[in-house]
């Protein structure tokens, strides 16, 4: 099994940064340009700010078939 390696918090800002400029720049085709490091570090840019409520895990944030499947 790969070995998952953790980004630093400035490899995650240069990444975002990277990403974010190509979008910035070049619009909806700037986001077919982004590599998977860089929307990974965007996400975790994100969550890191505190942007998003709570966890993804949380029961309240998830979608309701979630639940619904769940209670099956």
């Amino acid at each position: 099994m790969k070995d998952i390696q953790r980004l630093s918090e400035a490899e995650i800002l240069r990444l975002a940064a990277s990403g974010v400029a190509k979008v910035d720049l070049m619009g909806a085709r700037g986001t077919t340009l982004c590599t998977m490091d860089e929307i990974e570090a965007m996400a975790a840019l994100i969550v890191l700010a505190g942007a998003l409520p709570g966890y993804p895990t949380d029961a309240e944030r998830q979608p309701r078939f979630a639940a619904l499947e769940a209670s099956s």
